[in-house]
């Protein structure tokens, strides 16, 4: 040992670049003497994790305390220290969920630096990740843990457990109240009987009853069916059957368009013929019009030459003259009736065309009011198929989906009802606060499981931030202007506590009876001041900022 030691000397005397490195690099990786060491890992214990995890998992981590613990419905599983973001790359407080995990992770936004076990709360670039932990902030803004506590958080954790940060320590208490969202009753899958629909049969009202469809509000839902219990089985066996019959709807809607298509095709080759035909007698009209002018021009000439003769009749004199202007006017007789006889024939002609033509002009309309009314009838067809495609499609995401629970957002800042169900909105619609100037906190309730009945649901409630309400004053003076802030406060405001949030949010009925039918355990309702973030987009759940 002392003999490699001395050689290891000897090489870094050679090489005083190389010692210097090497020393660097060992105070870099230690950070601290031994005893400073000692003491914190003292103070910064992780705790081992709970033999079995029971209920969904919420993760409760404290800026203050710089440390991460994590609870399911009993209570805290385990905890450890935790580094985050400096007060120039401040970590978000408020309600995330996990949107992303790897084991092996890099970041694009500091120059490729390893991230190991990284499971992401927010597309900006925050995540939960293992890394050096000095004992206070020192992060971009990310949460670093403990290698051996990363990894073994990231076996605990699914996509969508929720993440929440915050600055003083907050724990998950055991919570009930009135306002919450209730689920169905459970029901008994064996009682619930529904008969499929028929091969062809139409799809009937009830079909526009379908889960996850995003209404603008929950009055386009509707119940079910007369004489069928509103519980979890019979809803489940009815979403079932709603497919089979939005199936029967598609086969229908294709089985009409084919046939409407059919029709259209048709029309449209006996149009064709009809316009054809219809052409076909243009030839024959400049034919006839060609004739009757013909005999028009003949007949005016016919009479010039008669006004010629009368005039050349009253200056005859002899007997010899009297019998040739006999013959002639006989002659010009012959000639105007053979003219008049052409123009009457040609007339008659020009008749029994326009009939012909009248006649080939009516098919072509009629033929085009068909054919018209065919492709409004193959549109409308066509609307109606992929209408109905697009419910089955939606009918189908959500059927899938139905197991997943869902994230109620209500918020005072939007006097808005957000739901989503994994990534996808589900519904939004209007709702009201009592004392709409006082502040509410943020609060969440998680739905940690069923009764013992399965009846209802049993919740925990964490408060996320209480909102100082603040308003700035501007002093001017003449020579500079100050700017004081105070804080406002009404001494009959309510508490921000969980249970006074609830008690002044009103959520309709109509939207609480659509909602029975997707709560479950692992669903959450946040109750916030806030506005749902910018940070809330495709492939997230509702987030919300309270710093």
């Amino acid at each position: 040992m002392i003999k490699s030691w001395n050689s290891f000397l000897a090489f870094a005397a050679v090489s005083g670049k190389l010692a210097v490195a090497v020393i660097a690099t060992f105070a870099v990786a230690v950070d601290t003497t031994p005893a400073d060491a000692a003491k914190r890992r003292s103070k910064t214990k992780i705790s081992e994790p709970l033999a079995k995890i029971e209920g969904p998992l919420t993760l409760l981590v404290s800026l203050q305390r710089q440390r991460v613990v994590v609870y399911d419905k009993n209570g805290p599983v385990t905890t450890a220290p935790i580094s985050s973001g400096t007060r120039g790359h401040r970590t978000p407080t408020g309600v995330f969920t996990i949107l992303q995990k790897r084991v092996r992770h890099y970041s694009n936004l500091y120059g490729g630096a390893p991230m190991p076990n990284m499971q992401r709360i927010t597309w900006s670039g925050i995540a939960l990740h293992a890394g050096h932990l000095p004992g206070y902030p020192a992060s971009h803004g990310c949460i670093r843990l403990p290698y051996s506590f990363s990894s073994s958080l990231f076996k605990m954790t699914e996509m969508g457990s929720r993440v929440i940060v915050t600055d003083a320590e907050a724990t998950p208490q055991s919570f009930a109240h009135d306002n919450l969202l209730r689920p169905l009753p459970p029901g008994d899958p064996q009682a619930v009987t529904i008969e499929p629909p028929k091969p062809g049969e139409q799809a009937s009202n009830a079909a526009n009853m379908l889960l996850g469809v995003t209404p603008a509000h929950a009055s386009e839902h509707q119940g079910l069916p007369d004489g069928i219990e509103r519980t979890r089985a019979a809803v489940e066996a009815y979403r079932a059957y709603e497919i089979q019959m939005l199936d029967a709807a598609v086969e229908k809607a294709e089985a009409t368009k084919q046939e409407i298509a059919e029709e259209l095709k048709a029309a449209n080759a006996h149009l064709d013929g009809a316009t054809k035909a219809e052409k076909q007698l243009v030839p024959e009209s400049a034919a006839i019009d060609t004739r009757l002018k013909s005999a028009e021009d003949e007949m005016g000439g016919m009479k010039r030459k008669f006004r010629d003769f009368i005039l050349r009749a009253s200056a005859l004199n002899s007997p010899v003259e009297y019998t040739q202007a006999a013959y002639e006017e006989t002659a010009l007789e012959e000639e105007a009736l053979r003219h008049l006889n052409e123009f009457e024939l040609a007339r008659a002609d020009r008749a029994a065309f326009e009939k012909v033509r009248t006649s080939r002009q009516e098919a072509v309309r009629t033929a085009t009011e068909r054919r018209d009314t065919l492709k409004e009838r193959y549109v409308t067809a066509d609307k109606s198929l992929s209408n109905t495609v697009e419910r089955l499609k939606t009918a189908k995401q959500a059927f899938e989906r139905r197991e997943r629970p869902i994230t109620v957002l209500l918020s005072k800042h939007s006097n808005k009802l957000y739901v989503r169900q994994g990534y996808d909105p589900v519904l939004e619609a209007d709702i009201t606060f009592d004392n709409p100037d006082a502040p509410l906190g943020t609060h969440v309730f998680h739905a940690v499981g069923y009764t013992p009945d399965g009846s209802d649901l049993s919740w925990q409630s964490v408060t996320a931030a209480r909102k100082a309400m603040k308003i700035t004053k501007t002093r001017k003076s003449r020579k500079t202007r100050t700017t004081e802030t105070k804080e406002v406060f009404d001494p009959s405001w309510p508490a921000q506590t969980p249970a006074n949030a609830l008690n002044r949010v009103k959520i309709p009925d109509e939207v609480r009876e659509y909602l029975a039918e997707l709560m479950k355990p692992g669903s959450a309702i946040i109750v916030t001041d806030e506005s749902k973030s910018h940070e809330t987009g495709k492939y997230t759940d509702l987030i919300v900022l309270t710093n």
